[in-house]
């Protein structure tokens, strides 16, 4: 978790989830995964992470959803740079509580990662490693 001046930024970096769209979950009925809102989602595979950025209104601490975030991390093991589509979207189960920012991407196990995300000219980063 860290702020800006006007955001709460949320970031997890999570096994990579199954995304769906309204038709897609319209048909199937997923019991786990993610519902995209807005945006592709990209496919789930080996070494593929779930990077998702929550961003909230540090005033009314309400989830925003018309942010344009950039989303990028940094492998700092490998030298890596991946700019994470901002797919907006939200926990198929959870639903609305859950409205986040992200996408699947190929992150290997054992990296030192630093995660940033611009939200127009305020930024946070976080650092981690993924186990």
């Amino acid at each position: 978790m860290a702020t800006t001046d006007r955001y709460l930024v949320v970031i997890n970096v999570l096994p990579g989830e199954q995304m769906f769209t309204a038709a897609e979950a319209a048909a199937q009925h997923p019991i786990e995964g993610e519902l995209i809102l807005a945006g592709v989602g990209n496919r789930v595979g080996l070494n593929v992470r779930h990077v998702e950025a929550h961003v909230y209104d540090r005033v009314s601490g309400l989830a925003l959803l018309d942010v344009s975030p950039v989303i990028v991390v940094v492998n700092r093991t490998t030298g890596v740079r991946i700019e994470v589509p901002a797919t907006l979207m939200e926990d198929v189960n959870i639903g609305a509580s859950d409205v986040h920012y992200g996408n699947n991407v190929v992150i290997p196990g054992g990296s030192d990662l630093s995660l940033t995300v611009l939200i127009g000219q305020q930024e946070v980063t976080v650092d981690g490693r993924l186990a």
